[in-house]
């Protein structure tokens, strides 16, 4: 018979063996590293990741500065580090079956992928403990095969629509006796932020299809701005379906105009109406509501 004075120390002790013996957070899962090459697809960009357990992401071009958004930094991560070259992180918790967290990361040199989105989701048996992140240029060959493929869609559409400029919208369909052009006044607060000037704007519809002209010019001593986000609601606040936004340039520096061109579904709003065309700048810090767009 063990003595009294032994049992509950040496109950202790065995209760803290147990305790130790049970596996930690993410210790269960393997741990593997991959390599992702830029651009790539949604189920190639997405990280694994699991609670207690470190993921790190280097990258083969240096990333801009303030380059890197994280959702739910503050509350799904005990640790977020960066780097010119590197990401890494540990979460806290761990993430619910069909929850995603986005991670975007800018890259600083200008060149093409100018970003790249990730995707975290909840680790299944293994955790992407090291992801290499390639970002290659593309080469000349594989360049000029892709303009060979865009000049032979192009001349295959020509030959579908006859021939280009008006008469092929009129084969195409896209021109027709109804169409209707409207100038209007875009009506943009005073206390508006953005640093831009609205120096005209145009609508065009006909029963198929409308169009949404607007130039814009960024004001001197303003940042650069450039389009992020396009939305365009009725005056009843109905959203009305954007299906293309063209620019043609893709910033404004200071002094430079530019012209925007958003394509709508079929108008269904009455003819008169005025509609709320909202924009946003890339990092969406500089919104640039305009009321009064007539199509």
């Amino acid at each position: 018979m063990l003595d009294s004075r032994y049992r509950f120390p040496l109950l202790a002790v065995l209760l803290a063996s147990a305790a130790a013996a049970q596996p930690q957070p993410g210790s269960e899962r393997k741990l593997r590293q991959r390599t992702i090459t830029l651009p790539a697809k949604a189920d190639e960009a997405a990280i694994r990741v699991a609670r207690g357990a470190l993921t790190t992401l280097t990258f083969d071009s240096a990333l801009a500065a303030k380059g890197v958004q994280l959702e739910g930094r503050e509350t799904h991560f005990e640790r977020v580090d960066e780097d010119q070259r590197l990401v890494s992180f540990k979460p806290r918790v761990d993430l619910a079956p069909g929850e995603r967290l986005l991670l975007t990361v800018r890259f600083g040199d200008g060149a093409a992928p100018q970003e790249a989105t990730f995707e975290l989701v909840a680790a299944d048996e293994a955790v992407d403990a090291s992801v290499e992140v390639v970002r290659r240029a593309r080469s000349a060959e594989a360049l000029q095969a892709e303009l060979r493929e865009l000049k032979a869609k192009y001349e295959a559409l020509q030959d579908r629509s006859g021939e280009g400029g008006p008469e092929g919208m009129v084969l195409s369909g896209w021109l027709t006796q109804d169409i209707r052009a409207r100038r209007f006044d875009a009506r943009v607060a005073a206390n508006n932020a953005s640093g831009l000037k609205v120096e005209y704007g145009v609508g065009y519809r006909t029963g198929k299809w409308a169009l949404v002209e607007v130039r814009l010019r960024s004001l001197p001593g303003t940042r650069r701005w450039a389009l992020g986000e396009v939305k365009l609601t009725s005056a009843r606040g109905a959203p009305v379906k954007v299906l293309s936004v063209h620019m043609d340039r893709p910033q404004l520096s200071p002094g430079e105009e530019g012209l925007l061109l958003v394509r709508t579904e079929a108008p269904w709003w009455e003819r008169d109406e005025e509609l709320l065309l909202e924009l946003k700048d890339r990092e969406g810090g500089r919104p640039l509501p305009l009321s009064g767009v007539v199509f």
